[in-house]
């Protein structure tokens, strides 16, 4: 399949033109290209980090299936149909977004010169995911819902897990083709993974009127959401837990219960987690030595850092770090 098929069935972009009327030969279109891959039959990766060298306004007619976009810094300016989709995210938020594209449809892309994204874009052909129903032997009421309404969204926070595998897709390590496809598409599967469980989750109701099997109330739910993002943005890092308890307004006995219940981990666990996730992408966009980044992760030894890096990302920090 060409990188132009490629296109049409991630977003659609079979003719791109730009305001200025650059052809789909233009560079900055192959780069985008480069990064788009047929993981198996209907199921499709884009990824990219850029920086448009010129204003875009790109169109063209989009194949039905499902659109999983994750965003993990900059902006996005995307349409299906009438349906417009607009994304902007920081290393600190990013999120992500489920488009069900049931029937044919106008797809557009916008962006000014200079505007930056760092995005996964995955594409999920109706046969492929009749395929995996068929092979589970059952199939998702609530998926089935979904992707019968044309141009229906569902947005949500990427957890740290999806955005490590995101981060991972967008810089993957050198390897031969072969493993390196086989490391794509496992990345790739696991975030379809969390796509399609957030959806079973948001199914039950609005996200700000769950009422989850626990017993959580829907302010107790907000409040665990609003933790969640919060400790991500490491300004709990050196807190006790009676600290953040304090902070959320709750005992520390309720809130980790409370934690573990939407998020299915510790609190302590996910800071662990959130920190390992920003030690990589200090070594990976920054530079930083690895006793930097071992620092960055809380962690007194260079090589219990290690340790705990290898055990979470599969390979040693050293390997990952950019010199700038």
């Amino acid at each position: 399949m060409s990188s132009l098929t490629y296109a049409q069935n991630l977003e659609g972009l079979e003719r791109p033109e730009t305001e200025e009327g650059i052809s789909a030969e233009n560079a900055a279109l192959h780069a985008h290209r480069k990064h788009m891959r047929e993981l198996r039959p209907g199921l499709h990766l884009h990824y990219d980090d850029i920086c448009e060298p010129q204003s875009v306004h790109a169109h063209a007619e989009i194949l039905p299936g499902l659109r999983i976009v994750l965003l993990l810094e900059g902006a996005l300016d995307l349409s299906y149909g009438d349906k417009d989709v607009r994304l902007a995210a920081t290393v600190d938020k990013p999120c992500a977004c489920l488009v069900s594209v049931a029937e044919a449809d106008q797809f557009t892309r916008r962006a000014h010169r200079g505007a930056y994204s760092r995005r996964v874009n995955l594409g999920l052909e109706f046969h492929w995911m009749d395929q995996v129903c068929a092979s589970s032997q059952g199939r998702s009421r609530t998926l089935d819902a979904f992707r019968c309404q044309h141009l229906a969204t569902m947005e949500w926070q990427l957890s740290a897990r999806g955005v490590a595998l995101a981060e991972q897709i967008v810089r993957p390590l050198p390897m031969e083709p072969l493993l390196q496809s086989l490391y794509l598409e496992c990345r790739s599967l696991e975030l379809v993974t969390e796509a399609m469980g957030t959806l079973h989750t948001q199914a039950q109701g609005d996200p700000c009127d769950f009422h989850d099997q626990k017993g959580l109330r829907p302010r107790e739910h907000q409040r665990v959401r609003e933790l969640h993002a919060w400790l991500s943005s490491g300004q709990a890092d050196a807190m006790s837990m009676d600290d953040i308890a304090r902070q959320a307004g709750v005992n520390a006995n309720t809130l980790q219960r409370q934690f573990r219940a939407v998020y299915g981990t510790t609190i302590f666990d996910h800071l662990r987690e959130s920190r390992l996730l920003r030690a990589r992408q200090a070594l990976e966009l920054q530079g930083v030595t690895v006793g930097q980044a071992a620092m960055i992760a809380g962690y007194n030894s260079a090589a219990n850092f290690s340790t705990a890096y290898r055990r979470r990302f599969g390979t040693p920090p050293k390997l990952v770090r950019t010199r700038v």
